[in-house]
């Protein structure tokens, strides 16, 4: 009778563990499965992560609720990270190291644009550091080594072609391995963009960005495509880790 009474409290504690492994797994796919469903909706994503132990993540979190509701098709996503199923997500967005807890800011694309922690969050830094559709095109090429040529200027600029073809010519000499953009400096949809590169509003003008997201200067509309290339190739001190919103603005 006893050993029956032992064997079936045995048999009770594996499902117990095996339950509670399953429910831990399901959470973390959940969060993986969150995190495609909101990039595919064309959401932008505040990342919370945190641990069991972390202080005042309640209170990050709220920010992040706060800030969702003054913008548009924001998803909010609460991780751990000693959780190992989300060691893909971790691994990718290199936060193995970071101070917690931390919201960490996604592009619907899902490139990082910044992280805020409860010693400099705010709400309005958290919408600050939402990548517009241009940045977040920009940040996805630095991710890959890419350097950038970005035009701004008025859409209706008559020079404005005749800079964009040169840029193309450009991109194409490098093998096609430039990330080249136009950037409407009336867009209030590029707003948050425009504050982070200021550039000259009052004519058509060449940002360019080496692959490791370094400002290396600002070329007119006149410029040819050899003088982009010189300028993506200039040696600048220093490093400009991606995903940081700093990464990719002129200094």
């Amino acid at each position: 009778m006893l050993n029956l009474i032992i064997n079936k409290m045995k048999k009770t504690s594996m499902i117990i563990v095996c339950a509670m492994f399953l429910f831990s797994n399901m959470i973390a796919q959940n969060a993986k499965l969150e995190l495609e469903k909101a990039q595919k909706s064309g959401k932008s994503i505040f990342l919370v992560v945190s641990t069991k132990t972390s202080v005042n993540t309640e209170s990050l979190q709220k920010l992040a609720v706060d800030a969702s509701k003054k913008a548009k098709n924001i998803a909010i996503i609460k991780i751990d990270r000693d959780d190992k199923a989300n060691s893909e997500i971790i691994s990718k967005y290199r936060l193995a190291g970071v101070q917690l807890p931390i919201i960490l800011v996604l592009a619907s694309n899902g490139v990082a644009s910044g992280g805020l922690t409860t010693n400099d969050a705010s709400v309005e830094k958290l919408l600050s550091y939402l990548p517009t559709k241009t940045q977040a095109d920009v940040l996805l090429g630095f991710e890959n080594g890419k350097p950038a040529l970005i035009v701004c200027g008025k859409k209706n600029a008559k020079d404005k072609s005749a800079i964009e073809a040169e840029c193309k010519k450009a991109a194409l000499s490098m093998g096609g391995k430039a990330t080249q953009v136009f950037l409407d400096v009336e867009s209030k949809s590029e707003a948050n963009f425009l504050a982070l590169l200021k550039p000259d509003v009052t004519k058509t003008t060449v940002l360019v960005f080496n692959g490791k997201g370094q400002y290396t200067g600002t070329l007119e509309a006149t410029a040819k495509s050899n003088d982009l290339i010189t300028s993506i190739n200039k040696k600048i001190g220093g490093c400009c880790p991606s995903g940081s919103s700093s990464g990719c603005g002129k200094k």
